[in-house]
């Protein structure tokens, strides 16, 4: 996470009793305190959710036919030749 980065918004939220004691203690076990501690973990998790819905994985036979397609296009269909001309 940018550390260079000014502190200027605020997150606010409850928690059950076991839970901040669980997250407090994973705080301190790596000597942070609770709000860096959540801060750190929600930006990481949140990073890593944005990179995995933005890389598309395919098998190596769906990125051949992906290749093939693209080396070797069709002729338009009538109808794809008719909804182009509605665009113009």
């Amino acid at each position: 996470m940018p550390s260079h980065a000014v502190s200027a918004e605020r997150i606010n939220l409850r928690a059950s009793a076991e839970a901040k004691q669980v997250i407090e203690q994973a705080a301190q076990l790596i000597g942070t305190n609770l709000s860096a501690f959540m801060l750190n973990q929600s930006y990481e998790a949140a990073l890593r959710i944005i990179q995995q819905h933005s890389v598309i994985m395919l098998s190596n036979a769906d990125r051949d036919a992906i290749m093939h397609a693209l080396n070797n296009p069709q002729e338009p269909t009538r109808e794809l030749r008719e909804l182009m001309a509605l665009a113009r």
